[in-house]
């Protein structure tokens, strides 16, 4: 069986929601696709290139059509990128561990940059915010991935106890609603934002 690189990068997608980000290896791959060992490496010189490879398909068109005010813009964006990184098992975690300069990456990068700056930020201040703004989707999404088991949950609640401000408010963390929470950080950056310009 011949395999192109879409093949083995579709696969390994597939195999990402199967059995999650600890347990993808190049040797699972190749069993999955049912070639010989070190098949894959044709398309993929390493599991690190095949991760960057994953996480930018993730992206696919997450910066096309993005229209409206800066503010929507960002927000819009934002959520792409959540949407993005809920799509596929541990999806957040496999963008958080690589460093890629790919195509649909620096096409989100670009079109949060440029909603930032016709904000009327600078341009470190532009970029440094698009990072903020990064960090709280995918930090907030990997929360979300992880679910804290019933057993978690109940050794926390047993935790908190000696911190009354925390025990007061343990309903909410982690985050019951996550659409809502993510909404609520994704808001107090922008409104940020705004009091920053």
């Amino acid at each position: 069986m011949r395999l192109n690189r879409e093949q083995v990068l579709s696969a390994a997608l597939d195999l990402l929601d199967e059995v999650g980000l600890d347990q993808l290896t190049m040797r699972r791959l190749t069993t999955a696709l049912g070639v010989q060992n070190g098949a894959t490496y044709w398309h993929f010189r390493s599991k690190q290139a095949l991760l960057e490879a994953m996480a930018d398909e993730l992206l696919t068109g997450a910066a096309e059509g993005v229209t409206g005010p800066w503010d929507t813009r960002v927000a819009d964006l934002a959520r792409r990128l959540r949407r993005a990184l809920l799509s596929r098992r541990d999806g957040a975690r496999v963008y958080s561990a690589v460093f890629f300069p790919l195509p649909n990456a620096l096409a989100y990068g670009d079109a949060m940059i440029g909603a930032l700056l016709e904000a009327g930020l600078s341009h470190r201040d532009a970029a440094w915010t698009a990072d903020t703004v990064t960090y709280h989707v995918v930090a907030h999404t990997i929360e979300h991935q992880l679910a804290l088991t019933d057993e978690g949950a109940e050794r926390l609640a047993a935790a908190v106890e000696p911190y009354p401000n925390l025990a007061a408010a343990i309903e909410f963390v982690p985050a019951p609603h996550p659409d809502e929470h993510f909404e609520h950080g994704l808001r107090l950056i922008v409104t940020g934002i705004r009091a920053a310009t």
